[in-house]
């Protein structure tokens, strides 16, 4: 009798652990969220036979406040994945036939964020002249919630210079998000 009870018990908590999880599951939520503008100014620039620092800029990323913003019901403490969707740098000021983004080649864009793994994507477009937009490659498979939830982010912009900048450029960075909250 003992022996039976004790399959039963056995039998009946697998089938309840398995019912909960599949509740934590369906109350997963994926949500897009878009960061603030990170703007840069890149100064003058020589040209470069391999890539130097453009320019960086350290900002300060609210993620808990843009979880509730989408999601009201969740914050930072509730974020099972964050992965990058999209990555995008647009010249706002300073764009001319002879000075933007056909002025570079290797460009790339890192995050990183005091004792975390940085995260690196680029572009690897050969326009030439006025290019004012472009769309960094990225990893959408690498799960960025550490680097991203610890609050202070430095964006870097690198790049080789093929024909020197003559001019300030005013660069807006944008990033979008593919997060998926649950209990």
């Amino acid at each position: 009798m003992k022996k039976k009870l004790l399959a039963l018990f056995i039998l009946g908590s697998a089938i309840i652990g398995t019912s909960c999880k599949k509740l934590e599951k369906a109350t997963d939520q994926n949500i897009t969220l878009t960061s603030a503008d990170v703007t840069f100014t890149i100064t003058p620039k020589a040209t470069s036979v391999q890539a130097v620092e453009l320019s960086s800029q350290t900002t300060t990323a609210d993620l808990d406040a843009l979880i509730k913003k989408q999601s009201p019901s969740f914050g930072l403490k509730n974020v099972k994945s964050l992965k990058i969707k999209t990555l995008t740098a647009e010249i706002t000021t300073g764009s001319e036939a002879n000075n933007s983004f056909g002025n570079l080649s290797e460009i790339s864009a890192i995050i990183e964020a005091t004792g975390k793994t940085p995260f690196t994507a680029t572009y690897t477009g050969t326009g030439t002249g006025k290019i004012d937009k472009i769309n960094f490659t990225v990893n959408n498979t690498v799960d960025l919630k550490d680097l991203i939830s610890s609050g202070n982010l430095k964006y870097t912009l690198k790049s080789k210079v093929n024909t020197a900048l003559t001019k300030d450029l005013t660069v807006k960075v944008v990033a979008t998000y593919d997060v998926v909250v649950g209990f």
